[in-house]
């Protein structure tokens, strides 16, 4: 029995021995390797709010994807799941515009970032960005092509006022004066508040000759918004509606009225009715107030 009990022991030993010599073998290590971008990033989707990218890493990673209309890149989406394929889908996106994105990737283990190139993609147009599109071509003098893009945005929402509205503008440019009515009266009917609506009401009447209706349609575009300017194209703004006040109290004979609507517009003018050295307009001077008074509000609407 005794010698048993010594064979015992002796084989614990050695077998405590045999587990201690290879645990001194034993080497532990930790991750330190940056994650790599396996697939490069790619849009498989766009419409004119969202975009889908997808993109894959060569080990689980957890990511952000920092993006904007620049490569300041205001926005950023954060995805903390860690995994190698990745698809996500940015939304809230500004309709018929270019952004830039750029992706940063972590491993498991916090390795990182490593960041991508930047890449972009073009978001799609709706009713509203076909409009937007369409003044930006106002503004640069293509009435032609502004009317045909909100002539798009019209067939895809025939009932949404300002592209009702927006068409009008563009009809008056091009010499379609009875149209313009047509549209600015349908605009009204959809809604009786929107100021682009207004301020084509009240040009129209202008033109018509017809004062006391136009100065309705401006006093109500005040007193909305006093400061009014229109989202997609700052030169259709309150600016015109006082000069469209300007020129209706001017044809009533209502002369301090009109130098007073000019004087909002147009401050530095300089005319004073008592003063005949001041009756001088881009270089021209004039023999009675009046002249001056209605050339300062014409220079003011080509000019300002």
């Amino acid at each position: 029995m005794m010698k048993i009990t010594k064979f015992a022991l002796l084989l614990f030993f050695i077998i405590v021995i045999v587990i201690s010599f290879r645990c001194e073998k034993i080497t532990y290590t930790s991750d330190n390797t940056k994650p790599a971008i396996s697939r490069a990033p790619g849009v498989v989707s766009v419409d004119d709010t969202s975009a889908t990218i997808v993109f894959e890493t060569n080990e689980a990673c957890h990511i952000e994807i920092k993006y904007g209309i620049s490569t300041d890149y205001d926005s950023v989406l954060v995805i903390s799941e860690n995994c190698e394929y990745h698809q996500v889908t940015i939304g809230a996106l500004i309709s018929y515009m270019e952004y830039h994105y750029k992706i940063y990737i972590w491993d498991f283990a916090d390795n990182g970032p490593v960041k991508s190139d930047d890449y972009t993609f073009h978001t799609l147009h709706n009713v509203i960005s076909l409009v937007r599109e369409g003044w930006n071509l106002y503004a640069a003098g293509d009435f032609s092509g502004a009317q045909a893009l909100m002539y798009e945005s019209y067939h895809l929402n025939p009932n949404r006022a300002e592209t009702v509205a927006s068409i009008g503008w563009t009809q008056i440019r091009l010499d379609s004066l009875p149209e313009a009515r047509i549209n600015f009266a349908r605009a009204y009917s959809l809604n009786p508040y929107l100021p682009i609506t207004l301020t084509g009401l009240a040009l129209v009447a202008q033109i018509d000759q017809k004062p006391d209706s136009a100065i309705f349609y401006c006093n109500q575009v005040i007193s909305y918004d006093p400061f009014w300017v229109l989202e997609h194209n700052p030169v259709v703004s309150y600016k015109n509606v006082r000069l469209i006040l300007a020129e209706c109290f001017f044809q009533k004979g209502q002369m301090a009225n009109a130098q007073r609507e000019l004087d909002l517009v147009w401050e530095e003018n300089g005319l004073d009715s008592n003063i005949p050295t001041t009756w001088i307009v881009n270089e021209i001077s004039y023999t009675n107030y009046e002249s001056a008074l209605i050339a300062a509000i014409n220079y003011a609407v080509d000019n300002l």
